[in-house]
């Protein structure tokens, strides 16, 4: 069996599971906690996603980082992707619209969680996901992700549907403090098959 084929059955049968967790309804974060396990067993298998396989942008790209589509249903739930970088991101504070659990492989990516407040926002805590650690969120959680240049990361990214599908997602403009609806992804790849 190829490494490719590996991935994808083992993807498939993670998926599975995570489907059979949700069991049709929204989850809590009890249950989130229990996809990002299945996420984190997945990630064991480090050796079936390397950088070979899931490039982060080179450096005359204006994106420091990308998305490999790794799994989505046809109705567009269940969307996993690779999230990969290879120089600072400081993505603004947002929403997703849909829960998501993150969870390392390679390198750090500084997660931190916000509340809102009658100007704006205010950090509630911080969390680095790196090899081993995940973090989740439910629909109307906000976060930024935060990664520095000098060492690649990749990560998983789940999100109970598809970001494609996402148009109402809404970030926090810091410099004009509103909020703005996030425009859509433009860096979605589809992984090798």
């Amino acid at each position: 069996m190829t490494l490719i084929q590996e991935r994808k059955n083992l993807i498939v049968r993670t998926m599975d599971r995570i489907r059979t967790l949700l069991n049709g309804r929204n989850p809590d974060l009890d249950v989130l906690d229990a996809v990002k396990s299945e996420l984190m067993e997945l990630a064991k298998s480090k050796h079936l996603f390397s950088l070979e396989d899931f490039p982060p942008p080179d450096s005359n790209s204006e994106r420091n980082s990308c998305l490999y589509r790794l799994s989505e249903d046809d109705d567009h739930q269940f969307a996993l992707y690779a999230n990969v970088a290879n120089g600072t991101v400081d993505a603004p504070p947002h929403d997703h619209t849909t829960w998501a659990v993150i969870v390392g492989l390679l390198g750090q990516e500084r997660n931190k969680f916000y509340k809102k407040i009658s100007h704006g926002i205010a950090v509630e805590r911080e969390e680095i996901v790196e090899e081993g650690t995940g973090v989740t969120l439910l629909p109307d959680d906000l976060h930024s992700i935060h990664i520095q240049a000098g060492e690649a990361v990749l990560n998983f990214h789940l999100y109970g549907l598809g970001l494609e599908q996402l148009p109402g997602r809404n970030y926090w403009s810091a410099h004009n403090k509103i909020w703005k609806v996030f425009p859509p992804h433009t860096d979605i790849r589809e992984a090798r098959s």
